[in-house]
């Protein structure tokens, strides 16, 4: 687009009455003006101002029309603004009748050119002119001449105007461009905060905006606003195992996909899909008229994102946990209703199945005793309210005490027990479990000391070890400061893992462990038979015992088959020269059936319930009576089951 201004050149308008007058005006700011001696100052500032606008001699160029009346200069303002060459000064006489005088027609000429300068001349002195910044503004547009004027006044005044024109329309253009660019910056900004790089779909801010207008609108609209929150499960492993590009195209076929089917136009619908986390969408509903309609659209979400994605030439299949909230049933304002919907997220990640979760008032009840439970964690580490509680393990051969394992316990102040299912997951998801396993092998191994100072003592202590402490770098040279710390045997500390945590990254785990065996650790696989990899795991770790899942015990007395698969892993331990241990023995029979099938270590009720450290001394100082009492038991069991 052409530049009006580049083609205005000093374009001045003349509006007077007196035919004389003008003539006067068209000499002094004609091109063969010469100016005196005492005035040459003037060509040199000119130049200065004006550049190429100026003549051989130095002396600027005006583009210079005249008219006699103020209607004439009205129209001719009009056509110099349509034809983009406006005026840069307008002299205008105050009297000129029979028409409009000067005055209504500035007035009449400002609404129609806001940059011109107006230069109101008049040979009265009673003419209207206090208030002319009021009426015909902006005051540094309007000015007054006086008549008669000198020829250098009049021309000295057209150039300083000009030249205030130009420079006017100069910082003009630079405030527009100004503007323009921080239009395009603010809109860069906004597109940066409010939506996703990746899926360019609305993130989380913006969802959160997108549902309050919902509720806010809520009183014009039918039926409640869902949001059906989903998150794709294992999605950290698809993005390393396809790499970074690969995981980026399935995100953005997941919000495409997605969009598609919730914000089609011919849907009718005010639907939102945006991206809320890292692998986590949002759906966002309004309109939803009862709970059946409700379940549809999880349902059609769940599907939609489950059926295959082409990435890369291969079919990817996908799992999902969902959560859903709606207003009002679920919370009154866009913050609630999101957190409702991830705490029914949470509920639907935790759940086998994965199935879709809907919010209800029971799950409100446990974020807010989660919550409690969080900002008393912290205070009951530093309290020493966390303390270890030690249950045996025995010889089902001479029952005698062959091992210990270590558990968590939090007592509160007031003598409550906070069961371990509570807080040790929780101190994963806090980043402290580190500093909750160091606290209780810190305390295991300061019984130990004090159990060694009373007497001999020989029997290994199991501490349990979570996969989160595997990744920490120095978790070996802690275990080593420890125990030199305390003076206990290495010997006498085994760590128990579970075997889908010993799985999640076998890599990871397997220099760790090795370390520890050769420092003289030994290693325990709990909750075994539960894992879902192959058993060639256990030909590459340093393992010395494995220890049956409590699931498997439960049920020894009610299926065949379970006795079988106990058989089976007892077989396999003695194979592989590991040593087995069955936990959860809570009846006589249970441990018959163990004697019988010769697992030679017991765990659970039936021995002893987990006891604290004084307790435990005691207990191991009456143990002579218990074993043969449970030898006796064992016997009548066997001689039972035989018949």
């Amino acid at each position: 687009m052409i530049n009006p201004f580049e083609k205005s050149t000093n374009r001045i308008l003349i509006v007077d009455d007196d035919k004389m007058l003008i003539d006067e005006y068209l000499r002094c700011l004609g091109e063969d003006f010469e100016p005196d001696c005492v005035t040459s100052t003037l060509a040199d500032l000119e130049k200065v101002l004006f550049g190429e606008d100026t003549s051989e001699k130095g002396t600027v160029n005006f583009n210079v029309q005249t008219t006699d009346q103020g209607a004439a200069a009205v129209k001719a303002v009009a056509g110099a603004v349509r034809n983009q060459l406006p005026f840069a000064i307008v002299f205008l006489d105050i009297r000129m009748p029979p028409g409009i005088d000067g005055i209504e027609a500035a007035k009449k000429i400002r609404a129609i050119d806001p940059d011109v300068n107006i230069v109101i001349v008049s040979g009265s002195t009673s003419a209207r002119i206090d208030n002319l910044n009021i009426e015909i503004p902006p005051a540094d547009k309007v000015f007054f001449f006086k008549k008669p004027f000198h020829a250098i006044e009049c021309r000295q005044l057209a150039a300083a105007l000009c030249g205030k024109w130009h420079s006017d329309l100069a910082l003009r253009r630079a405030n527009d461009d100004l503007e323009r660019r921080v239009e395009e910056r603010t809109t860069e900004l906004h597109r940066l905060a409010y939506y996703d790089p990746v899926t360019r779909l609305p993130n989380q801010l913006l969802l959160l905006d997108e549902l309050q207008a919902l509720i806010d609108d809520a009183e014009h609209t039918v039926g409640n606003s869902v949001v059906v929150l989903l998150d794709i499960n294992r999605f950290s492993f698809l993005n390393e195992t396809m790499g970074y590009d690969s995981g980026t195209e399935l995100l953005r076929s997941i919000g495409n996909r997605l969009s598609r089917m919730f914000c089609d136009d011919k849907r009718d619908s005010r639907a939102v899909v945006g991206r809320f986390g890292a692998d986590e969408f949002a759906v966002l509903m309004p309109g939803i008229k009862n709970d059946m309609v409700m379940e549809d659209v999880s349902e059609q979400v769940k599907r939609a994102v489950e059926e295959p994605f082409l990435i890369d030439g291969r079919d990817i299949f996908l799992k999902t946990s969902i959560g859903v909230a709606a207003h009002p049933a679920n919370g009154c304002d866009a913050k609630s209703i999101f957190r409702c919907a991830e705490a029914a997220l949470h509920r639907s990640m935790r759940s086998p199945q994965h199935a879709i979760t809907y919010y209800n008032s029971e799950m409100q009840y446990r974020a807010q005793h989660r919550f409690d439970l969080e900002s008393e964690f912290r205070n009951a580490l530093d309290d020493g309210q966390i303390t270890a509680f030690y249950q045996p393990q025995q010889s089902t051969i001479t029952g005698e005490l062959a091992g210990v394992e270590a558990l968590a316990r939090w007592i509160r102040p007031d003598g409550r027990i906070v069961s371990p299912a509570d807080f040790v997951p929780l101190s994963e998801e806090m980043g402290i479990s580190d500093r909750l396993f160091e606290t209780i092998l810190r305390e295991v191994c300061s019984n130990i000391a004090a159990w060694q100072s009373n007497g001999a003592w020989d029997v290994p202590v199991s501490v349990n070890l979570s996969a989160h402490q595997l990744r920490n770098a120095d978790l070996v040279k802690l275990i080593k400061q420890i125990l030199r710390s305390e003076n206990v045997d290495r010997k006498l500390i085994n760590l128990e893992l579970t075997e889908t945590a010993l799985l999640e990254d076998l890599e990871i785990a397997r220099p760790v462990l090795n370390d520890l065996n050769a420092y003289g650790i030994g290693i325990h696989i709990d909750d075994f038979g539960t894992g879902y990899s192959s058993l060639s795991y256990l030909a590459e770790l340093p393992v010395q015992t494995l220890k049956i899942d409590r699931s498997f015990i439960a049920n020894l007395t009610k299926s065949d088959t379970n006795a079988r698969v106990v058989q089976a892993i007892i077989a396999l331990a003695r194979v592989l020269e590991l040593n087995v241990v069955a936990e959860g023995i809570e009846t006589s029979k249970q441990y018959a059936i163990l004697r019988q099938l010769k697992c030679e270590l017991v765990q659970g009720y039936f021995i002893a319930k987990p006891m604290p450290p004084d307790e435990f001394q005691r207990w191991c100082a009456g143990n002579e009576e218990t074993q043969n009492l449970n030898r006796r038991s064992a016997v009548v069991d066997i001689d039972n089951a035989r018949n």
